[in-house]
């Protein structure tokens, strides 16, 4: 559709070009260009002779001097506006003095429109075109007075009659705008329409006309505007116009009696400007829709239903059309006046279902590729809807506010399956299916803290966790792979911001058996696991040694915690540091012993890495602090844990060797 009228416009155009310069042809020659006629054979070069220059081109016609313009047309057009307006508030005058009656004022009015009219085509046939388009303009504008205040004003004649008039008016101003092949006599004559009600008012409260007469204007100024698609200015204008005149009732005579009115004329002129064919027209009127409608309704549930209308409305339009940021747009302005309201859950769920389906429906029905600004409907949507049935519904429905994200999230992953392609030609082919499991796992995530509290949301994440792993492993992307280390990160956050500190009293827990053990425990367990199924080598790497380092770090505490119950104050601190010290070597011999039987470098250089700590926290620590026994102890247990791994190397130096030399390292 578009192409083709631009083709048009392109060819009407060129049209336009060749009229003008033959004219200029024929003003500069004095006389018709002849036909060409056919080419004469050339001369062979020795008769020929030299060959004759080409005519100069005809000089160019300068640019009308700054004077001019401004002299001829600026000045002319406001003075044609003037005029409106002095009619206007003469018209105003003579009703607050009654000069003379009614129908003589109205007379009056259709006289000077048709002497107007005639002057112009006066002057158009003489050469003053300019200045006959502002007194044809100026003729059209009485005319909308003059019928304008027939009725409302006066009531002489009946509204349909008036209607009539109106939209002869309107279809006047549209022939001798397109008779003058004239933008200007389309602007200013339909200025003067638009000035018209606010100029006559009598303080009298008419919706029903004064809307209906708008609605004419505005077919006439979107009916000019489709035929010469380069007269930008009057889809613009004409909304600009409505808008004003909307607020301006609103503000003035507006109450809840007036709903209906009010109502059906902002769906009207939603419908109106939704055909314009400037993309800004359009994305004005969708957000001034849905606002006009809001202030009308004002916290009433019966704004919700035209919000969705318009919402359906803004997808039709994006489906039409095909504008790529029309969808977003419209999602933006559904949600804009919402916060307002406490009440209409149903409504805004079909709003979040008309959204939801807009990217099945352009990927798998219409068959056509979806967009990026389509992905920030999949995200943004769900999203919204979440924070503002949270916002209405938690005060009375907390305890289901996790099952309620839960539930979003098996949606999303229903829509995954959806936009999924099997045989991708392109990575962005893709990009719907992987947005749509992201925000998936980020309900997921979100329905943890927002269910739960305490331990559980550590573990919940920790699955989760586990779970993107597990997907990144079978489906290799990077994504899933970025989703894992994500929530792991948050786990290793709350481990450290909360977790750690659940028990303040060590007499508050048994050892082992307690819940921040087993908090501590399933995040470890994620963590190891993880790290196998991330296929990003740092984030693996830093998700497994995390997870030994909070175990080691858990089981410090437990040692701490039963020290500190079962023990009396004076030995405690020997006991601690001696028990710490034969756990980190025992831990690292479990480590060097899983690196040798599994065949990974990483546990082997681990355990290997934990001796070390050992050995220095011994001598640099514990033979300083420690009384003989303790010390005595500490030094035949490690030295012992010591000698195992030394045994362990000593073993399966064979095999560690043939790994070496075959680089067969994990």
């Amino acid at each position: 559709m578009d192409l083709e009228d631009t083709v048009q416009r392109l060819l009407r155009r060129q049209e336009e070009l060749e009229r003008r310069v033959a004219e200029l042809e024929r003003e500069r020659l004095g006389r018709r260009l002849p036909r060409a006629g056919p080419v004469p054979p050339p001369l062979p070069r020795s008769v020929a002779g030299p060959p004759e220059q080409p005519p100069a081109p005809p000089a160019a016609q300068p640019r009308p001097a700054l004077e001019t313009r401004l002299g001829l047309n600026w000045i002319n057009r406001i003075a044609v506006l003037t005029l409106i307006l002095g009619a206007g508030f003469l018209f105003k005058y003579g009703v607050d003095n009654q000069w003379i009656g009614p129908g003589a004022r109205v007379a009056l009015g259709i006289v000077a429109a048709f002497g107007s009219l005639l002057a112009g085509e006066y002057l158009s046939r003489r050469g003053q075109a300019v200045f006959a388009q502002g007194l044809t303009a100026l003729g059209l504008a009485l005319f909308y007075l003059s019928f304008y205040a027939a009725a409302p004003l006066y009531h002489l004649i009946p509204q349909e009659a008036a209607f009539a008039l109106m939209s002869a008016a309107t279809a006047a101003a549209c022939a001798f705008a397109l008779y003058y092949e004239s933008q200007a006599i389309a602007v200013m004559g339909l200025a003067g329409g638009y000035i018209t009600p606010p100029a006559l008012s009598a303080g009298e409260n008419h919706p029903w006309i004064l809307f209906t007469y708008v609605f004419l204007l505005n077919l006439g100024a979107l009916w000019i505007a489709r035929r010469r698609r380069d007269w930008k200015i009057l889809e613009p204008a004409a909304l600009a116009a409505t808008a004003a005149l909307y607020a301006g009732w609103y503000e003035d005579w507006f109450n809840a009696t007036q709903r209906t009115p009010a109502t059906l004329f902002a769906v009207a002129f939603y419908a109106q400007f939704a055909l314009a064919g400037m993309r800004a027209v359009w994305w004005f009127g969708q957000l001034l829709a849905p606002l006009a409608a809001a202030a009308v309704w004002d916290r009433n549930p019966g704004y919700l239903p035209l919000a969705l209308l318009f919402a359906g409305a803004g997808l039709a339009v994006a489906d039409f059309r095909g504008w790529p940021e029309a969808p977003a747009w419209s999602l933006l302005c559904y949600w804009l006046p919402l916060w307002q309201w406490k009440e209409g859950f149903p409504w805004i769920s079909a709003a979040f279902l008309l959204f939801f389906a807009w990217a099945p429906w352009r990927g798998r029905v219409r068959q056509r590729a979806i967009r990026v600004a389509d992905l920030l409907v999949i995200v943004a949507g769900p999203l919204a809807y979440f924070a503002v049935a949270y916002f209405w519904l938690n005060p009375q429905y907390h305890a289901y506010m996790g099952l309620f994200a839960l539930a979003l999230g098996a949606l999303h992953l229903l829509l995954t399956k959806l936009l999924w392609v099997s045989e991708p030609l392109r990575e962005p082919e893709t990009w719907p299916a992987l947005v749509s499991i992201g925000v998936a796992f980020a309900f997921v995530t979100l329905a943890v803290p927002v269910q739960f509290a305490g331990f559980r949301i550590t573990i919940a994440w920790a699955l989760e966790g586990l779970a993107l792993a597990w997907f990144d492993s079978k489906f290799n992307n990077r994504w899933l792979d970025y989703g894992a280390w994500t929530v792991l990160a948050l786990v290793i956050v709350r481990l450290l911001a909360i977790d750690l500190e659940m028990y303040s009293n060590p007499n508050q827990f048994p050892a082992l058996v307690n819940v921040r053990f087993l908090t501590f425990l399933a995040s470890c367990i994620a963590l190891w696991l993880g790290g196998l199924f991330l296929r990003t080598p740092i984030a693996a790497g830093a998700a497994y040694i995390a997870g030994h380092c909070f175990m080691l770090l858990i089981l410090g505490l437990e040692i701490s915690g039963w020290v500190d119950r079962n023990l009396e104050a004076g030995v405690r601190n020997s006991v601690l540091t001696v028990s710490i010290s034969i756990m980190m070597a025992l831990y690292a011999v479990a480590l060097v012993t899983l690196g040798v039987a599994t065949r990974t470098m990483l546990n082997r250089i681990l355990g290997l890495g934990l001796v070390a700590i050992v050995i220095a926290k011994l001598y640099l620590l514990d033979v300083w602090i420690l009384s003989r026994v303790f010390r005595i102890t500490a030094f035949l247990a490690l030295g012992a844990l010591l000698l195992a791994v030394s045994y362990l190397y000593s073993r399966y130096r064979p095999r560690l060797e043939r790994l070496w030399r075959g680089n067969s390292v994990d």
